[in-house]
């Protein structure tokens, strides 16, 4: 099917009342052809729907799935010079964090980690991940009729302002998640795409078995999960990496403010403070829930070289992130094709 001079499509999820998907999974074939078999349920699902959900079109659908069967390999592999770190650079500032980790975004280079594989609630940087699927499967421009019960979310959740029965399109929906960390956006979208809650998550634990992230499970969109729902900075970092290749990511999570377009116009701030407070700023995802503490995936570019520096478990995950990411400035060098090593001055 094609969208060619057709307008945006219209996707109606059927209701059902949502259940926290607690099932620990544990996939045993080879992880691209369970997401090639998971995203072509997701379109064959959509034709079948008739008029409650209209199919994002079978050649796009056949897209995902080949993307998402390219492994892991080959979507972190590194796209740039690794980074050396100074021998005389000074020591790692003290980040009393429960685990850490800093890499080079484009080749993937560890430069500083501590505990970076334990497996830790990741709280709202779960979003992340949900926002991939939806950049996987693309038709941002499409819109969606919200039909999804929001009972399930505490009084005090952070949400984008949905209500049942008003349209916005997925693009809105992308930034309700992940510019004021909406869990209503992460439930709406995980039913658009999905039908339901639960086939959602299977889809995202395939991209997680897809980029062989070995500690990370998932039981929900939002990241408001129990003990079940667990990812470790190392993988996190991974996953981040990945979401700056495909085609929208850096804009949107770079951003401060979007008005949404849909049967409400929604004035939405980005909630992570690191991007108003740290020079070179450029995304990614906050978090936060009692057992988690605060979480960060914070990410800066200067002089074209960005980091990632993922923080979880600190009541201070952004001042420590600007900590880390200040000593790498002043400590590595790019290597550079006439054999010199470019420098990066800290910020002021």
């Amino acid at each position: 099917m094609s969208y060619r001079g057709q307008g945006p499509k219209v996707w109606r999820a059927p209701y059902e009342a949502p259940r926290m998907f607690r099932r620990h999974l544990r996939w045993v074939v080879p992880a691209g052809t369970l997401v090639v078999f998971l995203l072509l349920i997701v379109a064959a699902t959509a034709q079948v729907r008739g008029n409650s959900v209209e199919s994002a079109g079978t050649n796009d659908a056949i897209a995902a799935a080949r993307r998402a069967a390219r492994p892991a390999r080959e979507l972190l592999a590194a796209r740039g010079p690794v980074p050396r770190i100074d021998p005389q650079a000074a020591a790692l500032p003290v980040i009393p964090a429960r685990s850490y980790i800093l890499v080079d975004e484009t080749s993937g280079a560890v430069l500083a980690e501590s505990n970076a594989t334990r497996r830790l609630p990741p709280a709202s940087v779960t979003k992340i991940a949900t926002a991939i699927l939806l950049l996987e499967l693309g038709h941002l421009g499409d819109v969606v009729t919200v039909d999804v019960d929001f009972n399930e979310l505490d009084s005090d959740s952070t949400v984008m302002g949905l209500a049942v029965g008003e349209r916005y399109t997925f693009r809105d929906l992308l930034y309700g998640l992940m510019l004021p960390s909406g869990n209503d956006a992460a439930l709406a979208i995980a039913h658009a795409v999905s039908g339901d809650e639960a086939r959602f998550v299977n889809t995202m634990n395939a991209l997680a078995a897809r980029l062989e992230l070995t500690d990370t499970h998932f039981t929900d969109p939002h990241g408001l999960g129990g003990p079940d729902h667990y990812t470790s900075a190392r993988d996190l970092a991974s996953l981040t990496r990945y979401g700056f290749t495909l085609p929208g990511f850096a804009e949107i999570v770079g951003r401060t403010r979007w008005d949404t377009h849909g049967s409400k116009q929604i004035e939405l701030w980005n909630s992570n403070v690191f991007l108003y407070m740290y020079d070179g700023a450029d995304g990614v995802k906050i978090g936060y829930t009692e057992a988690a503490d605060r979480t960060l995936v914070a990410s800066a570019t200067r002089d074209g070289h960005r980091l990632i520096a993922v923080v979880l478990g600190d009541s201070y995950a952004a001042t420590h992130a600007g900590n880390l990411l200040d000593w790498s400035w002043a400590s590595v060098c790019w290597p550079t094709a006439v054999g010199g090593c470019d420098r990066v001055k800290p910020g002021d």
